[in-house]
């Protein structure tokens, strides 16, 4: 039983709106509920404190499905402004602002502790934005390309060999370095020659 030492200080507690989220994780659970001037507090599964749903549970399903259900909700909104012939500087301004500050959100929180599944979940809607936004991370690679090729002092410039007609690939034996940005951005060039 709790005693009310507030109510002679005049602060109320309002019963109704008072919830109790219970953490155990043992086999047997035992827990007698809560009194309050005789009534008893509602027991709850899910909690949602500051933005960030907490749950009974060892796993953040609830608040990955939260976040999902935002970013698409944003990721449409951006994908409709970039139909509209937005700029790439404004869509990444918008994309970070709007998207990557929901997920960031008390990151260390919940994001460290979340599984691969649930983080390939939110993974995947950030490469969304790079489907909607495609040609213009091509411009941006052809930009910096060209910008490493002029430089001699940069570390990938002597990665690109030209002869008459296009660049050469460098031998390629993993999936990882075919998907990075050496092979992608020689593909572009050989592509704009």
């Amino acid at each position: 039983m709790i005693l009310l030492v507030g109510v002679e200080i005049t602060t109320c507690l309002l019963i109704v709106k008072t919830k109790e989220m219970i953490v155990d994780f043992r086999r047997v659970q035992s827990h007698e509920p809560i009194m309050i001037e005789d009534n008893s507090i509602e027991v709850v599964s899910e909690f949602k404190y500051l933005g960030i749903t907490f749950s009974d549970m060892p796993n953040w399903n609830t608040q990955v499905d939260n976040m999902v259900s935002k970013v698409k909700q944003r990721l449409y909104c951006i994908s409709r402004l970039a139909g509209f012939g937005l700029d790439f500087d404004k869509q990444l301004w918008l994309f970070r602002t709007m998207v990557l500050s929901l997920i960031m959100y008390c990151g260390p929180v919940w994001l460290s502790s979340c599984g691969k599944g649930q983080v390939d979940r939110l993974n995947r809607y950030c490469r969304k934005f790079i489907e909607i936004t495609g040609e213009c991370i091509d411009h941006e690679i052809l930009v910096h390309t060209t910008r490493i090729i002029a430089s001699c002092g940069h570390p990938l410039s002597h990665y690109y060999h030209r002869t008459r007609r296009h660049y050469i690939l460098p031998r390629m034996r993993t999936e990882r370095f075919r998907n990075s940005f050496l092979p992608r951005s020689i593909k572009l060039l050989n592509v704009d020659l």
